[in-house]
């Protein structure tokens, strides 16, 4: 008996007359991922949806079989919740804001990955594999696409491993999509054994069965800050950064005169045998400029470069974040030498499968956490209540702490973050607080200015969180409610205390029902608001958005979603009247007909107007 969703696919003949045969596999399992539309007392949306066949593909369009990712495009880095990456020089060209982590039930080693999606598709950028021992290899990488409003199987040209997985990774970058990417299944197909000719060793080509739609980019093994290839010529690397890269890095600073008016004195042919003349401050000051794999390469060149490029100076900000693949505890221990002045830490995505252990973790904090003002340990399975009180003990001077998706962590651990009396920015997303610690860290943080409280499922009344935020954290700027179902309009009232809000976030809280007068309250209460969702209010109409016309001007993205008694005049008003307006959602709101939306476009090309739909091709 051949399992539904682990098919032979076809055999094919190897030089020595035996057969290889093709597995196929979809999904077994979802172990882990960076967001979801969805919550998690739901199917809805959310990433278990991946699990199995495709259960609409050939059909386009939204729906909540799929999985579906809680952002797109570029508003949410326009909004005032938006965060800055840490050492951004790190970052590289592709640049990923979510991942899902989906496990098969037989290791095969992989020949194809087709992933199956059915709207706006076109945001997968990596896709990696996990060996054995867990170790990440990277299969496929490539910059997002623009695609055109049809379903697509993606199957890149993947490169070939030498070990056989079950556990796969996908990153997505979807911040040039005009809408939410949703996908519906992920097809792995691959072999028992390497598939390799008998006379030359090789692997047969992949485009004798697939067709050809990426190549791989280049080295992978450039992106592994442990094993640098030996044919890199480093001197030249350099001589290249310093005259293209650095020019344009230092472009309008003022400096890029001075700097380049050194080299022209010299010739640049020796690599870092020119940089004798030049002192120990001004190579800091380029090396500054370089990312954390590009300081590790340069510490080889020599000793005096291993002195400069090891130097504290250059490490007040760390961005691991970006090499996830490879950070073990090993790697922690050996960069904490640099920490001393560390003060900024992005560990999100690192540490699975007992790479970095919570000894690991409070190891380093304890020894370069001292001058730490911004933490994020985003889906940090390692993160637990020792880590976190770790991080209460030692980071006195914390602003910024994100915690999204740290499920180790609960009431012990986040009792202890009551002691931090400086927040400013607080990311709860999926996080299992409860009430009771929540309102000793806002009673705690009167500086409070951004929290994410998205699908907190643990919080029992969030209107007693609201009415806190209300009586102790008047600078707030920023609060997500999303998924929250037990905030009620009691709670949504309260919040007009704070008259700094410039975002608002209800978006699926079905407690708020008929707001009464309370949307009133807080469009008066909070005038500077810029951003504010409502999607899937069902009960509000046109006389409770009114408020916000009258006394909210600043209004720039606007999400009405599946408001089913909102009329096209109130749309109209908010296009009209709102000046500085660039996003207006208007999803599944049955009062207002597609050839309205249309003339909107035209009318006010300044505004992005989203209309999501469906379309059954199969019907």
């Amino acid at each position: 008996m051949v399992d539904d969703d682990k098919l032979l696919l076809f055999d094919v003949s190897n030089s020595d007359d035996t057969d290889i045969v093709f597995i196929e596999q979809f999904v077994q399992s979802v172990i882990g991922f960076s967001s979801q539309y969805g919550s998690d007392v739901s199917i809805s949306y959310t990433a278990y949806n991946i699990i199995g066949k495709p259960s609409k593909f050939p059909d386009y369009g939204d729906f909540p079989q799929a999985f579906v990712m809680r952002t797109y495009g570029k508003w949410w880095n326009e909004a005032p919740s938006r965060t800055l990456p840490f050492m951004p020089q790190s970052l590289g060209k592709i640049i990923s804001q979510d991942f899902i982590d989906l496990l098969f039930e037989e290791a095969v080693y992989p020949f194809r990955v087709s992933v199956y999606e059915t709207y706006n598709p076109g945001s997968v950028v990596r896709i990696w594999a996990a060996d054995h021992e867990n170790h990440w290899r990277l299969l496929w990488e490539g910059e997002p696409q623009k695609v055109d409003h049809t379903p697509m199987i993606f199957s890149p040209v993947i490169e070939t491993i030498n070990s056989p997985t079950r556990l796969l990774r996908l990153e997505f970058d979807h911040s040039h999509l005009e809408y939410y990417t949703e996908l519906d299944a992920v097809l792995l197909v691959g072999t028992k054994e390497p598939i390799v000719n008998a006379e030359t060793h090789q692997v047969p080509s992949h485009d004798l069965i697939v067709p050809p739609v990426g190549k791989l980019t280049s080295q992978i093994l450039q992106h592994n800050i442990h094993n640098i290839p030996p044919q890199i010529d480093i001197p030249n690397s350099i001589v290249n950064f310093l005259e293209e890269e650095l020019p344009q890095l230092l472009k309008g600073t003022g400096e890029v005169g001075q700097v380049l008016s050194t080299f022209n004195k010299v010739t640049l042919s020796t690599g870092a045998e020119s940089f004798d003349i030049l002192p120990d401050e001004t190579v800091l000051k380029i090396f500054g400029y370089l990312s954390l794999l590009s300081l590790c390469r340069c510490a080889q060149v020599s000793r005096r470069f291993h002195d400069l490029a090891t130097d504290s100076q250059l490490y007040t900000e760390l961005n691991l974040k970006v090499y996830w693949y490879c950070v073990t505890a090993t790697a922690l221990r050996s960069v904490s030498k640099q920490c001393l002045y560390l003060q900024k830490l992005d560990l999100s995505w690192c540490g699975d499968f007992n790479h970095i252990i919570s000894e690991d973790f409070i190891d380093f904090i304890e020894e370069c956490g001292g001058h730490l003002t911004h933490l994020r340990l985003n889906c940090c399975k390692f993160a637990d209540n020792y880590c976190a009180m770790k991080v209460a003990e030692k980071c006195k001077n914390l602003k910024e702490l994100c915690l999204r998706s740290c499920h180790n962590i609960t009431e012990l651990g986040f009792q202890s973050l009551a002691s931090l009396k400086n927040l400013q920015y607080l990311d709860l997303y999926r996080t299992f607080i409860d009430l009771g610690p929540l309102k000793a860290i806002l009673k705690s943080s009167p500086q409070l200015k951004h929290i994410n409280m998205g699908s907190c499922g643990h919080i029992s009344n969030m209107d007693d969180v609201a009415q806190t935020l209300a009586a102790y954290n008047k600078e707030l700027v920023s609060v997500d409610f999303w998924k929250t179902y037990s905030l009620t309009p009691v709670g949504v009232k309260a919040l007009h205390k704070c008259q700094k809000l410039e975002e608002v976030d209800l978006g699926w809280c079905g407690g708020v029902g008929a707001p009464g007068d309370s949307f009133r309250s807080l469009a008066t209460g909070c005038p500077c608001l810029r951003k504010l969702f409502l999607a899937a209010l069902r009960s509000i109409t046109d006389r409770d958005l009114e408020p916000f016309i009258e006394h909210c001007p600043a209004l720039e993205q606007v999400d009405l979603m599946g408001g089913h008694s909102i009329t096209s005049d109130i749309c109209v008003k908010f296009l009209t009247r709102c000046n500085k307006l660039r996003l207006l959602d208007v999803s599944f709101c049955d009062q207002v007909q597609d050839s309205e939306v249309a003339y909107w476009r035209m009318v006010f090309p300044h505004v992005s107007v989203k209309r999501s739909f469906q379309h059954d091709i199969l019907s």
